[in-house]
Parts: structure tokens; sequence; C-alpha cells
């Protein structure tokens, strides 16, 4: 609307409806726009924990339909053969869910007492619900606040059926039971702002959620929708109920088509969709399943009876939806039935199905009509979600399941006339020119009719082959160590599936790192391939030392120090690879290659096979300091923050830097400084020290040496002129500390170090010092500074003594690990030895000139390890990765249940009254037997008569 147009709340009403009206076609096909799915989680029966084990099910033609668990209720107290029998059922099958009494409560943040309180459908709902995002690729904890839509099928209150005892009603009971609390609770477990409800429209209940849903994300009322149903058989009174209402199959089989169709059996099962419109799934390149194409929704209104399906009713649903859809009849090449096996109900849906999909379609194009009942019974509430599962996988994988227990077809369906087939084995259905679309329908047994159109997922684009392999970083995550090795198992398995490995492996890591919410069990580990992944979780399972992995159970956020080497080793050629691969990292040395206004990336990384010369203070520091600004940059880009940060020698630059004392660019102006002045001076000496942190009274005695740096190894380098230097060292051989001197190029005089320090002050007083954001411990002073100066960079390079007291400074501030950010491990191999504790962590950014982005991939792996908090949006920044579906959460699962009071037992007769217990003539001879008693035992026996009554 553009600023002349009215606003709508300048509208008068009658304007407004005209303006709607005009504007109808337009938002009729902007309401048009297919539904992606992007997700599915189930539990059904026969063990269909996952979509995998449901598809196996499936195509192997197998029923889930078993004796009726003793765990549910004694079957023998309530089945009775004969139909009709008041308080019986005459059926002794259903198909079950496993383990329903058992519940992982703590990984909901849920008490056990609640938990035992809890309707077992909001339980599964939970579980299911959690699973389905993250085979969407969708952490779940990133969902707070969202305006995700929660909708769930819902129409058995069995739970409250076992509460018959008032006195175990507590504060839990409400909220633990009622059917709105079972989309309530899943919203607020995950903080969703969206839309929640629950559905009851009976037998049609999912089927209607997934409508909803789809109106509800098409109206942009929310982004993202959870779309559903369950169903549990947790009392035997609706069994009761329905054996009252002949409903159920006496022979136990969904027979539905069949001559010997007589109903149902009962069926559980939980079935979860994750939504969204087709354009934000292709934006967020998701995993898109299938589409939904349209949807629509009416009861039967009147009929031959408020339970019989109405077939104009029905047809007129289907044709609602192929409207909405904007689908042709004749597109459609499979329906999968409501199909409940009634012979009343089956009839009239093929009838229907008849009428609406047969006028155009070619007599050698039958339309395919199949139903899962046959294989898991009826799952009521949860039926519709299971047909569209049903569906998807079948063209995931594409084929059609056999439809089972047909073997005489129904002889009141229009078989010869109808343009019909039913599959009693499987049949390909294999993607091809022609779109397929199928359709699923489902009606209650309240009038509530529902039809869903599906059509298979977009072909995906073939991916550009990729290069030589770079490493990635893999994180898995539980709240538990043994859930942790189960999940690892799984991925083991799942690496080695053809399945998994269609995916390029960055694929995986992306999916595992951005679509998993972080718990504080973590295994972290670096690999190029699946194969190299799958034998690293393996050295993980088998507890052995394996490079490249990185265990841990960071159980809080880890407060981290960065921690800044000096220049004593030369700059040139590292970092190169992550020069190449990172551009946060690019960036930041570019910027300092811009502030330094020279050029300093060609003298960092010449070209292959150039010669190349050391180079000279002049660069080499501001090189120094590049190096760890690409560092600094790229670790905070990728979510590490520093608690703390502390320099040794020329890494004070970069310590004051990160801690904001003043940007980068001013601090190259200082380097740099310092490394043109040190160029004009002559050269001193080095010294090596093999344990600096032995040096606290020694130096103090040698004012004309400096300690500059700490090597790779962690050894000290003291510099300063010749004589005192040899001086140092007899010394230090005399104390028994090991030295030894090093020849190298432009080792400084302490004569140099000042006149270096002197410029660096002059050029200093221009630059606007900051306090530090972050505490910076100098080892100038050994303590932490508060507002510094310029002339601060007037003092000494370092001094043992004060290393030693900074380090026990950086300490009191609660710090668990350290980060070096520099060339080498030096400041990491004294941080070991200074502070043994094994609780403390250490990284170090770059160990060698190798590839740089491995070593500090596998430094990475060790701080999410730790518990570090990781920004993938920005570690992934400027790549493209489609989500896989991968293995989730391992539940650890245990018994709570609500456990009935049991009922007082009848007070046992005493002997006495047993006695004068039965017929005539067993009493005839009771009284004689009285008559034989003395007259003491006739008064014990009155005497217990008393205590009787």
């Amino acid at each position: 609307m553009t600023d002349q147009s009215p606003r709508v709340s300048e509208l008068a009403p009658i304007k407004l409806a005209l303006v709607a009206r005009k504007l109808q076609p337009k938002l009729a096909l902007a309401l048009s726009e297919p539904i992606a799915i992007v997700g599915m989680g189930l539990r059904l029966p026969g063990g269909a924990d996952t979509p995998e084990a449901f598809w196996e099910l499936l195509r192997n033609g197998k029923d889930a339909l078993s004796p009726i668990p003793a765990s549910r209720w004694n079957i023998d107290e309530y089945y009775d053969p004969t139909p009709g029998t008041p308080g019986k059922m005459y059926t002794r099958h259903g198909a079950f869910v496993r383990g329903v009494e058992d519940f992982d409560p703590q990984f909901f943040g849920i008490s056990p007492r609640e938990a035992s309180r809890m309707d077992p459908h909001q339980r599964l709902l939970l579980e299911v619900t959690w699973e389905a995002l993250e085979r969407a690729g969708i952490s779940a904890t990133e969902l707070k606040g969202s305006s995700t839509g929660v909708f769930v099928g819902m129409m058995n209150e069995d739970f409250s059926h076992l509460m018959t005892d008032a006195t175990q009603i507590d504060l839990h009971t409400a909220s633990g039971s009622g059917l709105s609390v079972a989309a309530g609770r899943l919203s607020y477990i995950l903080g969703l702002q969206g839309p929640a409800m629950a559905v009851d429209a009976a037998c049609s209940s999912s089927l209607v959620t997934v409508h909803l849903a789809c109106q509800s994300l098409r109206t942009g009322e929310c982004d993202l929708a959870l779309a559903g149903g369950i169903s549990l058989i947790l009392s035997p009174l609706t069994s009761v109920v329905n054996c009252a209402m002949r409903m159920l199959s006496v022979k136990g089989r969904c027979s539905t088509f069949d001559a010997s169709a007589d109903g149902f059996v009962r069926g559980e099962g939980c079935g979860m969709l994750v939504l969204k419109r087709l354009s934000d799934a292709i934006a967020g390149r998701d995993p898109i399943l299938a589409l939904i194409r349209g949807s629509a929704t009416n009861h039967s209104g009147q009929s031959s009876g408020l339970t019989v399906p109405n077939g104009n009713a029905l047809a007129k649903v289907m044709r609602a939806a192929l409207k909405a859809g904007g689908v042709e009849p004749e597109q459609l090449s499979y329906i999968e039935a409501h199909g409940t096996g009634t012979a009343i109900g089956d009839p009239i849906e093929m009838e229907a199905l008849g009428r609406v999909f047969g006028p155009n379609r070619p007599r050698d194009e039958p339309l395919v009509v199949g139903s899962v009942k046959t294989n898991i019974g009826h799952t009521e509430g949860a039926a519709g979600v299971a047909g569209i599962i049903k569906v998807v996988l079948a063209m995931q994988h594409e084929e059609i399941p056999a439809h089972l227990n047909l073997e005489t077809p129904n002889p009141n369906i229009r078989w010869e006339e109808l343009p019909v087939t039913v599959p009693k084995s499987r049949r390909a259905w294999p993607r091809g020119p022609k779109r397929r679309i199928a359709g699923v329908t489902a009606f209650g047994f309240n009038g509530t009719n529902a039809h869903v159109l599906l059509e298979e997922a977009p072909a995906a684009e073939p991916r550009q082959a990729g290069g030589v392999p770079r490493a990635q970083v893999l994180t898995l995550s539980a709240k538990t160590a043994p859930a942790l090795r189960e999940l690892a198992q799984r991925y083991v398995e799942a690496f080695s599936s053809e399945a998994v490995r269609r995916a390029p492996f960055e694929d995986a890591c992306f999916t595992a790192n951005t679509g998993r919410a972080a718990f504080p069990h973590r295994v972290a580990i670096v690999a190029s391939s699946y194969e190299e992944a799958g034998r690293r979780l393996t050295g993980f399972l088998r507890e052995e030392e394996t490079p490249g992995v990185r265990a841990g159970s960071g159980r809080q956020r880890p407060r981290l120090a960065f921690l800044f080497g000096g220049a004593e080793t030369e700059p040139m050629g590292w970092g190169r690879r992550l020069f190449e691969s990172e551009p946060v990292f690019r960036d930041a040395v570019l910027r300092c290659e811009r502030a330094l206004n020279r050029p300093l990336v060609s003298a960092l990384f010449p070209r292959e096979g150039e010669a190349a010369s050391p180079l000279a203070p002049g660069l080499a520091l501001p090189g120094m300091l590049a190096l760890q600004c690409g560092l600094v940059h790229l670790w905070q880009a990728w979510g590490i923050e520093p608690s703390g940060v502390l320099g040794v020698g020329v890494g004070e630059y970069a310590a004051a830097c990160s801690a904001g004392v003043f940007s980068w660019e001013d601090g190259m102006k200082l380097v740099a400084a310092l490394g043109e002045q040190l160029e004009r001076m002559p050269e001193g000496a080095e010294l090596v020290v093999t344990e600096p942190e032995r040096l606290e009274e020694v130096l103090g005695r040698f004012p004309e040496v400096s300690l500059v740096g700490i090597d790779g190894g962690g050894r000290g380098v003291i510099s300063g002129e010749r004589a005192p230097v040899e001086a140092l060292r007899a010394e230090l051989t005399r104390q028994g500390i090991r030295s030894e001197s090093r020849g190298v190029p432009h080792a400084m005089s302490a004569a140099a170090w000042r006149s270096g320090r002197e410029r660096v002050g002059a050029v200093a007083r221009a630059v606007v010092h900051q306090r530090p954001r972050v505490p910076w411990i100098s080892t100038l002073t050994g303590r932490v500074m508060e507002a510094p100066g310029a002339e601060y960079w007037l003092g000494q390079p370092g001094a043992a003594s004060r290393l030693s007291a900074a380090m026990k400074a950086l300490a009191e501030q609660s710090v668990g690990g350290y980060v070096e950010l520099g060339l080498g491990a030096g400041l990491t191999a004294l941080g070991r030895r200074v502070r043994p504790a094994p609780e403390l962590s250490w990284f170090s950014s770059l160990r060698s000139e190798g590839d740089g982005r491995a070593e500090l991939l596998d430094v990475f792996a060790g701080l999410i390890a730790a518990g570090a908090d990781v920004a993938w949006p920005e570690f992934y920044r400027d790549q493209q990765h489609d989500k896989v579906v991968l293995p989730v959460i391992c539940f650890q699962r245990s018994r709570y249940w609500f456990d009935p009071q049991p009922a007082p037992a009848p007070k046992r007769a005493a002997p006495a009254l047993e006695i004068l217990e039965g017929d005539p003539e067993a009493l005839a001879k009771q009284l004689e037997l009285i008559e034989q008693l003395s007259d003491e035992q006739a008064q014990a026996l009155l005497e217990s008569l008393k205590g009787a009554v």
C-alpha cells in the first residue's frame, strides 16, 4: 500500500468488504501455496518407532495386531465372545505401541511425580514432536518465542478412566489430563507462541489438524506448524462401548473392502508432521519429504444415522480439496482410504471415490486404493496422520505397499464399474514425467469428514561435486552420558547406510551442528568423510585415545581466557589455510594490512615455491598482530568470547586490542612503530630458558635483559646485549635451570627495546585508551589493568615474576579454559606447568605451519566438548548446505505410571462363620459337629463370632 492509499483502519466496513471482494481472486492464489512436509515423527504398532521401521513393516506386508497385553487390563475379566453381553467385549486383539508406561521426564524438565500423573498421550507427544523436529533439522530450543503453531488431534481420554480413587488427586491431576493440555504442554515446553489447539473430530481428528495447520500457514498466522494426532488404548471402557455399538471386528482383523469385513480392530499410534510454506522450506534448504497441495473438511449432515458416512458429503469434501489445491481429479494415482472395514462404510467410501475421480479416468489407469488400517488397525485420533505418513513413505520409496486381508472383494462395491483397484501385493510407483499426487481420506463417527492431497517432493537439483574433502567438525550432545553413547552408536550405523551417504558429508555435519539442541554431555570430532567420522566415533565408544575426538560433560558454559604470545616465532606461512578458507579471518588480516599502509599479506603468505627470506621486525611484528587479530575475530564470530586476556611481550598489544582498550588499527600503529625502531638498532643476543617460571628472583638482578616472549615449547626467550645475557646464563646454570643460546637475527638488546618502547609511547599519546571491556591482566604489572594510558607502553617488555603473578591474577577470574592465539603452543605448555589442575582446559589455535583450519577445528571441537556456546549461523556464513535426515536424540526412559490404589480386601470370615455357611445339607452336618464340641470349645467359638461380626 502506497502512502497515498488509505489505511485499512480508515475504510468504512462496506468499502472494506468491496475491496476484499475485488481482491478475492488474488487472495485465493496466495492461499494456494503448497505446504512442505519437512519432518515426520511417529510411534506406531509393530515396533514402528521411526519412519524407516514403519516402512519395513508396510513393505513386508506385515500386520501389527496382537492380543491385548496384560499391562493394559486383564482381558479375561472383560472378554465374552457373545456380542451384546453387557459390560463385556467380544474381541481380544488390538495393535499396540510398546513402552507407553515409560518416559524420560528429566529431558523435558518435568519432575518424576508430575510425570506419573501425566496422561501418556502428553508424554508421547513430547517425544515424537522432538524427534520430528530433529528429523527436520530444526533445533527445538531455537523455536522459543516463535509463532510456531501446534495442532493435535485426539479423541480418547482413557487415562482419566484409571483414576478411580479421589484421594490420589493432586495439583498435577488437572494439567496431567484433558485434551486441551496436550497441545498446550507442547507449546509450553518448547516456548512456542503460535496457535495451540487440540481437536476432537473423532476418527478424522488428525487429518483436520493438518488442514487447520495449512490454513494457519497460508494466512501467515504461523511460519512453522506441528500437526498430527495421537490415540492410546489405556482403559477397557472404550472398547466395551465400541463392542456395544458393534463397531469392532469379531474375527480380530481389519478386512477393508473384503466381503468378510465385520468392523475394525483398535490400534494405537502417534504421528507428528513438521510443516512449512514451500517457499520458506526452499529458502531454508529443508528436507522436503512431500507437499500438501490442498485440504478440506466438512460434515455429513443428515444421513441414515449419526455414525454412518454420507457419500455425497464425502464426494463434496474431496472436490473441495481438489479445488483448494488446483488439482484435477485425473491427476491422482493413489488414494489412502479411511477404510474402516465395515459392511456399510466401505461401499459408501468407494462409491464416493468413483464419483469424484472416475469420470475422466482411463480404464487402463485405475485409481489405486489402499488402507493402512489393514496393517496397524484403526488408530482413531491418529488415523489420518498415519495415512499421510504411509503415502509420503510410498512416494519416497517409489512403491505402493500391499493392502492386506483382501480375499473376496465386497460384493456391495461395484468393482466392474468403478475405475479403482486395490493392490494385493507391492506395486511400483516410480517418479516420472507425470507428478505423483495422492489423496488421504478420513471420516469420523461424529460425521466430520476430511481430505488431504499430497504431491511428491520437487526433484532435488544435482549438487556440484566438491573438490578435495575438507575437514569438518561434527557435534553430538545428550543430557546424560549413556544417551550420548547410544546416540554415537546410532551415528556410526547411519554413516554406513546408503540413505545418509547420498548426501555430502559436510551437509550431515551442518545438520547435526545446527539442527539439534546443545546438551551438556558432548562429543565433537574433526573428520573429512563418513568413513573417518565413523572410525573416530567408534574410538570414542571404545574409550580409546583417538585423534580428532574431543569429549566432555560441560554442564555450564566455561569462562575462557585468551592468551597472546610474543613475536619470537617467524610468522611467515602461518595461517595460510585460514586466510584462504575463512572470510572472517581474511577480512581481519586485510583490515590490518590497510592500517599498516604497506604490503603485508604477500609477505606473510608468499606464493607456493617462491623463495622467501626471514621477515624484518617492521613486518614480522605487524604480521604477528594481524594473525592474532584474524584469530580473535574468527573465534568471536564462532561464539567464543573471552572472560579475560593476557599477553606476553609483543602479545600485550594484541591483548589490549582484544580487551577493547583501543582498535586493532591503533594496535597496528603501535606495533609498526616498535618494529621500525627495532630494525634500526644493533643486534643483541637471545637465551632460551627451559623453565621461565623459575626466573622470579634471577631477572631482578639482571636489569639489562628482558623476557620478550614464550617459544613454541613453553620456554622463555630472554633478549639483551651479549655480555649480560651470558652472565645470566652462567647464573642459571649454577641454579640448575637449563638454558641455551640462540643465534637469530634481530635479537634485541635492552637498549634497543627501551628505544622501541619510547617510540611506541610517543605514538600511543595520540591514541585514545578505553577502559577494558573484559579483564586485561598485564604481564608488566601482574595485575588487572583498570585505566591504561600511553605511559603503560614505556615499561619493560616483561619479567618472569610478573608473568607468574599475571597467571595467578587470571586464575582469580574463575577461568576454566585457556585459548592461545599466536604461533605454536608456548603459553599452553607453560600454563600447564604453572596450573596443572586436571579440570582446566588448554587450547592453542595454531600449533604448526600446516593446515591451520584443521588445527583450529580441533581446538574448536575441544571448546565445544568443554561446553562452549557456538554461533553456528556465523560459522556457516556464506556456505550453502542442505539439511539431511539424521539419527535423533535417545531418550532414557523409566516407568512412570499412575498405579490405582488396590481395592481394600474383603474381610475374611472367621473359621466359625465358614462353619455356619453353605447349603442346608452342609449346614446340618456343621450342626452335628457343633453338638460334639465341649463347653470350653463352644465358648471359644462364640468369642470368635463376636470378633468377626
